[in-house]
């Protein structure tokens, strides 16, 4: 009786064997992209931490915007603070930048990378007039770095595309 019970358990337990051939009608998928290189991984430990800096100068600009309807005394101090944050945005950038080598990359997303960093040269290059003349002229500073931030915004948004694998050039599989 008990031969009889264990039998019929491991009779249930087994599973059944599939005789049907079983047919994947996914289409293969693209390759996985291989790893970074150690020089890509340091470009992009630097862009991070250059983000840092141009996060403080976004919200620098952005308290001198919202306050222009306000009283002067909200005025000035978003306009010191903005001057603050220029310096402390351009010690960020500083440590950053130089990670940042754009021949860590090949072919086209080089030519990117290199237009990322000449363009947050250009925003560097500006820090120190922000930090002198912010208190005073605000409003010029703010409008200057605004189109500043968005040629460096434009740039770092192609270089991140071309980072991206690309959907399109998936494998296609020939038809059964």
């Amino acid at each position: 009786m008990l031969a009889a019970i264990v039998m019929v358990i491991t009779t249930l337990a087994s599973p059944l064997q599939d005789t049907s051939t079983h047919h994947d009608t996914t289409p293969p998928s693209a390759p996985a992209p291989p790893p970074p290189t150690l020089e890509q991984v340091r470009y992009m430990d630097g862009l991070r931490t250059v983000t840092r800096g141009l996060a403080q100068i976004r919200d620098g600009v952005s308290r001198v915007v919202r306050t222009q309807r306000s009283d002067s005394l909200t005025r000035r101090r978003a306009a010191r603070r903005l001057g603050g944050l220029c310096g402390t945005a351009r010690t960020f950038i500083a440590s950053g930048r130089p990670k940042m080598q754009p021949n860590a990359y090949s072919d086209s997303t080089r030519i990117l990378a290199k237009q990322v960093t000449i363009r947050l040269d250009s925003l560097t290059s500006s820090l120190p007039q922000c930090e002198k003349t912010a208190g005073h002229d605000p409003t010029t500073v703010a409008t200057g770095l605004t189109a500043r931030l968005k040629s460096y915004d434009d740039a770092l948004q192609a270089f991140r595309s071309a980072l991206k694998p690309d959907s399109t050039k998936a494998v296609t599989s020939s038809s059964p």
